[in-house]
């Protein structure tokens, strides 16, 4: 009997990109813009998470979910490309706290 097809298919893990000194690269369809990444400040903010995930998870910083989903890409920099590429470095992460207020009844 003739197996079923079955797509193969296997997570690859931000964690995986480190070894490999391999960047991610995010581009919008919809403005062309076009941003470079390194994998270790990817995990900090989303966890070791598989690469083709990022592109539900990330927003274009100009519109929002209104331009669609990125491209997520991992690629390694040619000798070339590496000359004059710009890569984005995470700097610090900024938490908001709110507070939430109750009121408790009068004895």
């Amino acid at each position: 009997m003739p197996e079923t097809y079955s797509p193969k298919y296997r997570d690859y893990p931000l964690s995986n990109l480190i070894d490999t000194l391999r960047m991610v690269r995010v581009t919008c369809r919809y403005c062309k813009r076009q941003h470079n990444y390194q994998p270790s400040d990817l995990i900090q903010i989303f966890g070791d998470v598989d690469v083709d995930s990022l592109a539900k998870r990330m927003t274009c910083e100009d519109g929002g979910r209104a331009h669609g989903r990125l491209d997520v890409v991992a690629f390694v920099p040619t000798g070339r490309e590496a000359v004059g590429l710009r890569i984005r470095r995470l700097v610090a992460i900024k938490v908001n706290r709110v507070p939430v207020w109750r009121e408790d009844p009068a004895p």
